[in-house]
């Protein structure tokens, strides 16, 4: 069984990214060797060098916001249908945005999923995280740190903090690759980034190239300290 209290879960929404910036994070996971749950929100010709990648597991991150828009053509049965095409295989969920009701969970049950990741209760927060079942049957799993969260929380706790003081709580991180690959620091970053999102060349000029902070350096800082303490790193999918 997973000792949480030793282990560190990281994962990633993919959120549409460009082709270019998600192989920057596959780039990534290649170079820091650790296991990641990748939430997918689209087909991409880099499913399959993902679905192949031994320390890949895939999960599905559907958009329910059209819904909210009044878009009457589709609904939440259909959306999480569409997805879960793309990707079969997964048996974790994450929504977009966090959207979350207890008929969506019972929707994500029947397509096959058995871990939702829709809890997001920052660090900040002091609360100890643990798994819980719903009482539909899925193991409800809570994460405590998200990047654009962090960024526009500027709540400043270190890498090493949210490893080292969160007790023996879960430790599920969350990140992006658009936000890896800025670097992202703060909002402000992004959103001037923003309209270049498939404009590579254009993209790059605002990366953050400030090694010691921003999403990126914020993910090698987990990874550093939890080799330095004797962390586990696993997927969420085996808790």
């Amino acid at each position: 069984m997973t000792d949480i209290s030793k282990t560190i879960f990281l994962t990633m929404d993919t959120d549409w990214a460009d082709d270019d910036v998600l192989l920057d994070s596959l780039t990534l996971i290649d170079e820091l060797q650790v296991p990641v749950t990748i939430f997918i929100t689209h087909e991409t010709k880099l499913l399959g060098v993902m679905r192949d990648h031994p320390l890949i597991r895939l999960g599905i991150h559907p958009n329910f916001y059209p819904l909210l828009q009044n878009h009457a053509d589709r609904d939440y049965l259909s959306v999480i249908g569409e997805i879960k095409k793309i990707v079969p295989e997964a048996v974790s969920a994450r929504s977009h945005g966090l959207i979350d009701s207890t008929a969506i969970l019972e929707a994500f049950k029947a397509q096959g999923i058995t871990r939702d990741l829709n809890l997001f209760i920052p660090f900040s927060s002091g609360i100890e995280l643990k798994p819980f079942r719903h009482f539909c049957g899925l193991l409800r799993i809570p994460y405590f740190y998200e990047d654009d969260a962090y960024c526009s929380e500027n709540a400043g706790e270190t890498a090493s903090a949210h490893i080292l003081s969160s007790g023996n709580g879960l430790k599920v991180f969350n990140f992006h690759p658009i936000h890896l690959f800025l670097n992202t620091e703060n909002m402000n970053r992004y959103l001037d980034a923003k309209p270049f999102q498939r404009e590579y060349s254009q993209l790059i000029k605002h990366v953050n190239r400030n090694q010691q902070i921003g999403a990126r350096a914020f993910l090698k800082q987990v990874v550093e300290c939890g080799r330095e303490n004797y962390f586990a790193f696993d997927h969420v999918e085996n808790l």
